[in-house]
């Protein structure tokens, strides 16, 4: 990365190039927190209807 050019999905800024690197990896650690939790809650969704189906099946 050069130092005037700005990453993308970065809003434009003074900040030096180490602190842009900083704020892109805070950035995709957030994203990836919340992808962690969605799949968490699909998951607990999914179990919760298989165990619903098989346990009314008996």
């Amino acid at each position: 990365m050069e130092k005037n050019e700005t990453p993308v999905g970065l809003a434009p800024s003074a900040d030096s190039p180490r602190e842009k690197k900083r704020k892109l990896q805070i950035g995709r650690g957030a994203v990836m927190v919340i992808c962690g939790i969605g799949l968490a809650a699909f998951a607990l969704y999914t179990f919760t209807v298989l165990y619903g189906i098989f346990t009314a099946a008996n």
